[in-house]
């Protein structure tokens, strides 16, 4: 199984944490995020890694020299957006295939989603308020009918996780090479019925903004210390 990791990020609401590094490298419960996650991929079976990497590479580069020598990467030279960053990291890559955003965590069993998923599956957790996030509407069957990404109003809901398995036809075959999944791929899946759910009920989060950053700092949770199998 193929992992990719968007790891290209700004984080332009990290302007402290993030100042002379990027994002994938914000350290958090005594590592950096991006080796929480590859942590969590190795104990789950799954070492065929690709990160997608822009924003101060180099940095990124060296981190996992050092201490993912087998990690494969690639840079973009602009901004791509999540679906071009996809289809520029995917390169010849063929099969379905797993991806994380680099700014997440959780403890989220990728053993028993990549065992019940179908292409393409999403993985959504429930929340009281999905403004900065891509809210998801399901039906009965797990059929996801409507996605919109960042909802204006506070709105309850499921939303988008950033970890996906999908199938890499829609992404190679977008045109162009600049666009995102959230806008431009997975409404028009939705649409067609073609994109599923899987329904996370542990923990989540992103490294969205220093609040959120600081709150996670001060009450770790139980699973950073030995991600569950």
């Amino acid at each position: 199984m193929k992992a990719i990791i968007l790891a290209g990020g700004r984080a332009t609401r990290l302007p402290t944490s993030a100042e002379n590094r990027p994002k994938a490298l914000v350290e958090i419960w005594g590592k950096p995020v991006l080796e929480h996650q590859i942590e969590l991929l190795h104990s789950h079976g799954i070492s065929d890694i690709r990160l997608s990497l822009g924003h101060k590479a180099e940095q990124i580069i060296q981190f996992i020299r050092q201490k993912f020598p087998d990690v494969e990467y690639v840079v973009e030279e602009k901004p791509l957006g999540t679906g071009g960053a996809l289809k520029f990291a995917l390169g010849d890559h063929t099969e379905p295939f797993l991806v994380l955003s680099g700014d997440i965590l959780t403890d989220c069993s990728l053993t028993n989603f990549l065992q019940k998923a179908q292409v393409h599956t999403m993985v959504l957790v429930e929340v009281t308020n999905a403004r900065d996030f891509g809210l998801a509407s399901v039906d009965d069957d797990g059929t996801i009918l409507e996605f919109k990404e960042k909802p204006e109003i506070a709105t309850p809901g499921l939303i988008n996780t950033t970890i996906y398995y999908l199938d890499p036809a829609p992404i190679k075959n977008f045109p162009g090479n600049t666009f995102s999944l959230e806008l431009d791929i997975f409404p028009k899946l939705a649409k067609e019925k073609m994109l599923k759910a899987y329904i996370h009920r542990g923990f989540w989060t992103d490294m969205g903004t220093e609040e959120r950053l600081k709150t996670l700092q001060s009450n770790p949770p139980q699973f950073f210390q030995q991600h569950p199998k």
